[in-house]
């Protein structure tokens, strides 16, 4: 293991160390000396990005079933292709409509899914899954992003994304849950090596059961159907459907903390480019805790195996790791922390597969009552196995990209928030032709019932 490796890994678990040690001392005295479960339905939820902050603040929080939105996003790009060498500016308009149904009704967003189309089985990085205490729950989301360039009409576009859930419990400890997403939209401007867009669909259902053998011991089986279909035929090269089987056991060593082992399988396998199907076999230890409203996280090491069908593509074998935390530090700060290593699909031809390492902060500061803060940073470093053939070079391909974000947002209304933010792009890769920096500017006025 390279040392660049070893220092990410070790930057992140002190953090988690340290993060998982505050959450102990200030919140789980207080759960084992009441000496009962908390409703995770009937208590605030870990404040972050992914609940109420800059990307996803369109959720009322009053009682219902039907919760409709609107949210109009105005931005000024001074690279809106991502492209250096031909760099054009613009001002874009994205108007999102949507609506969110819960029965029984519920305040808070149930479900959290990170997918992208590169990512064996979808997920980017495992979902959390909250085990309600009612016999059912169900869930269903709907949202449009419809974006009008002033200038150039050739970005315009129009996203749909639809997911929805339904968990049933039995008295006798099983849970089974089922959760479909539903995707049509695009890859980023300036992704692989593509100057075009790159319109797609995916679908991936999420089936999980789960079954309490005793007060220490939990199992749980998962099941995933993931399917990747690219609408241009330039990229039928990454169409595929991926079948992925995972157990799971837990063992509880404190109320809310549990050590599990987990052996995940996956199939890939591609509808034109069959050269790359491949199975993965990866093998991981870990730590998952849900302490309350104080902290939510989970940490796992393991070891993975990449073995493709074909012999001309050399198997891959490596450490990977997953790291997930939300962790509230008072009722008015929180930090989300994400950090992997895995492989991934590739999104350019010739080259095989991907070793993405990465880690993303998301900090949340409310100032006032009205007024809340946002501060995100990412950064991934990703490099291709295989070799291309660009402009009479053969290379290889590497790329490190940079994200920062910073955004206010003030609340007129329990309906009515703004939100002003500033948000730098950056790629630097092997291949200094698609290099790019990229600057934008928004304002978005989201209303919600």
């Amino acid at each position: 293991m390279n040392k660049k490796i070893f220092c990410f890994i070790h930057v992140v678990a002190l953090i988690l160390s340290l993060f998982y040690e505050l959450a102990y001392s200030s919140e789980i005295k207080n759960t084992e000396a009441e000496g009962k479960t908390s409703d995770n339905t009937n208590e605030e939820l870990p404040t972050g990005v992914s609940k109420r902050g800059i990307s996803e603040d369109v959720f009322g929080q009053k009682g219902g079933y039907f919760h409709p939105f609107l949210s109009i996003t105005e931005f000024y790009s001074d690279n809106v292709f991502n492209n250096d060498k031909y760099k054009k500016s613009d001002f874009v308009t994205v108007i999102s409509p949507g609506i969110w149904i819960t029965v029984p009704h519920v305040r808070e967003k149930l479900l959290y899914i990170e997918t992208s189309n590169i990512s064996p089985g979808g997920f980017t990085i495992s979902r959390h899954r909250y085990e309600f205490f009612k016999r059912y729950q169900t869930y269903l989301f709907y949202n449009a992003d419809i974006e009008r360039f002033s200038r150039f009409k050739e970005g315009n576009t129009t996203s749909h994304k639809l997911e929805g859930f339904l968990q049933y419990n039995t008295p006798g400890g099983l849970s089974a849950e089922i959760v479909e997403q539903f995707i049509s939209s695009h890859d980023a401007w300036g992704t692989g090596i593509s100057r075009e867009l790159d319109k797609y669909k995916t679908n991936l259902v999420n089936l999980v059961f789960s079954y309490n053998l005793s007060e220490r011991f939990k199992l749980r089986a998962d099941y995933s159907n993931f399917y990747v279909n690219y609408d241009a035929k330039r990229n039928n090269f990454r169409d595929r459907v991926d079948n992925v089987l995972a157990g799971y056991v837990f063992y509880k060593i404190k109320p809310k903390t549990s050590l599990f082992f987990e052996y995940e399988f996956m199939d890939i396998g591609y509808d034109k480019n069959i050269l790359s199907d491949s199975l993965e076999h990866h093998y991981y230890g870990g730590l998952e805790w849900d302490i309350t409203a104080k902290s939510i996280g989970s940490i796992k090491l393991g070891y993975g195996v990449k073995d493709f069908s074909s012999s001309y593509i050399k198997d891959n074998n490596d450490f990977i790791f997953e790291v997930r935390l939300d962790h509230k530090f008072t009722p008015k700060t929180s930090l989300i922390l994400k950090a992997t290593r895995r492989t991934e699909e590739t999104n350019i031809s010739a080259t095989y597969y991907i070793i993405s390492n990465s880690i993303e902060a998301e900090y949340l500061q409310r100032i006032t009552r009205k007024i809340q803060f946002y501060l995100g940073a990412f950064y991934s470093n990703e490099n291709y196995k295989g070799k291309v053939f660009y402009n009479n070079i053969v290379s290889k391909i590497e790329d490190d990209y940079y994200r920062l974000a910073v955004a206010l947002q003030y609340e007129f209304r329990e309906w009515l928030k703004a939100d002003l933010g500033y948000i730098y792009n950056k790629r630097s890769s092997s291949l200094s032709d698609f290099d790019y920096t990229t600057n934008i500017i928004f304002l978005r006025v989201t209303a919600s019932l």
